[in-house]
């Protein structure tokens, strides 16, 4: 576990993570960027408030990401049920083919 350095609003926070330090860094910089989206762009006036506002702006939008996710993954699991039909369909008209056209020649052969 790596410690990593990051900034929000100008003050250094020291974290200690598994993750890569790109990704906390990243992370950092998202919730740097939205408490100076609320604060007007003024990191010396960001309250408790405005903290708290980041936060549930955040979690929506996780929130969001998930419900859409979620929903791309049934929209995807519907499409590829009917490709599964689709394919057995049409293997199962190529045996059928298939043993329709041994027949004729069994029959052309007696």
């Amino acid at each position: 576990m790596g410690v990593v350095e990051i900034e929000i609003l100008g003050r250094r926070y020291a974290l200690r993570s598994d993750r890569p330090p790109e990704h906390l860094k990243a992370v950092a910089a998202f919730v740097d960027g939205k408490l100076r989206e609320l604060a007007g762009g003024r990191p010396a006036s960001v309250q408790r408030d405005h903290a708290i506002l980041a936060a549930l702006n955040i979690a929506s939008e996780l929130f969001h990401l998930k419900r859409q996710r979620s929903q791309t993954a049934r929209s995807l699991d519907a499409s590829l049920g009917s490709l599964v039909a689709l394919i057995d369909e049409a293997v199962s008209e190529e045996a059928v083919d298939a043993t329709e056209g041994s027949l004729d020649t069994q029959t052309i052969i007696r």
